[in-house]
């Protein structure tokens, strides 16, 4: 057996939303039975509970970029310069999110005698728009913000993301938890920037390329760093000039342009444990630097564990 449950379903309101039957099934001939709506109730109640593993929330944050950051074209062996084309110099830039339509997609699996599946496939489309603001620097005084005199452009993007939960039998009792993820995938609409890979290396020992954001972490095997470690990421793209953001929950900063379609960025982990989630964020060079060019970027998250000492999990919550 395999069904499908679709709705529009905001993540606050995911369990309330299920538990009184909102979606549709793939077959609309058939009707929702008991057993069905406990299992979905009982997989939206664990998703809620898990929403730091499922949903990182990087795609609305509103964080502004520092000028620091913003306003040059780094690159190795010489200081920022900018594009003597540019139209803009940004001072400092960031999102306005003002809507957000989450869809959850429910693939049930795998029926057991009772009646009951053993697997749950949850596919989280975001569709989210807004509005890019940027602020120039001051013709008067290149340290200073224009703020009379912001770039408005506005923000069309889709979040893809996959869930994968299993029903085991924990202390006797059959309940729905999370065993795998995938990373987000985010893009505009037709972009043309493009991220082609993030090589990850760590002094606790990882070195991995993903080539994929979409590809399954089992939760055990979900990249791991020690408390305090140090980790460094280069991302490749299909241009030699694009402004790449590592986007961070408590942080924004740009990427170093080694000049040859990768760039790079090394950061320190926090000193506590838990599940944390990095953003690699590309736009095109006109995103940021051309008042007329659309806002054009791709962007992909992935989920990471800060260990602290603590044992590998294979569910979650």
């Amino acid at each position: 057996m395999r069904s499908r449950l679709v709705g529009i379903l905001a993540a606050g309101g995911l369990l309330a939303l299920l538990v009184n039957g909102c979606g549709n099934s793939s077959n609309s001939t058939s009707t929702t039975t008991s057993s069905q709506a406990s299992d979905q109730a009982e997989v939206a109640a664990t998703l809620s509970s898990a929403l730091t593993l499922t949903d990182d929330g990087l795609a609305e944050d509103p964080s502004r970029v520092p000028a620091s950051a913003a306003s040059a074209v780094q690159e190795v062996g010489g200081a920022g310069r900018y594009s003597v084309q540019a139209a803009i110099r940004p001072f400092t830039w960031w999102q306005s999110i003002t809507h957000v339509a989450p869809t959850w997609t429910f693939a049930f699996a795998d029926t057991d005698s009772t009646g009951h599946p053993r697997l749950c496939d949850v596919t989280l489309t975001k569709h989210l728009t807004g509005t890019l603001i940027i602020i120039p620097v001051s013709a008067a005084d290149s340290t200073k913000p224009d703020s009379a005199h912001p770039v408005t452009k506005p923000i069309d993007k889709t979040v893809t993301r996959r869930i994968e939960l299993s029903r085991l039998l924990i202390n006797g009792v059959r309940v729905w938890k999370v065993v795998a993820v995938t990373g987000a995938f985010v893009t505009t609409p037709g972009a043309t920037t493009h991220l082609e890979s993030l090589h990850i290396h760590s002094t606790s020992g990882i070195d991995t390329t993903i080539t994929n954001p979409l590809e399954w972490f089992a939760l055990r095997h979900v990249l791991k760093f020690a408390t305090n470690d140090s980790v460094t990421v280069t991302a490749t793209t299909s241009r030699t000039n694009d402004p790449v953001f590592l986007h961070r929950w408590d942080f924004r900063r740009r990427l170093r342009n080694n000049l040859d379609g990768t760039y790079t960025i090394s950061w320190v982990t926090s000193s506590w444990g838990g599940w944390r989630w990095f953003g690699i964020q590309a736009m095109t060079h006109g995103s940021l630097y051309d008042d007329t060019a659309p806002f054009d970027m791709q962007a992909w998250h992935l989920p990471f564990r800060v260990v602290g000492g603590q044992p590998d999990v294979d569910y979650y919550p």
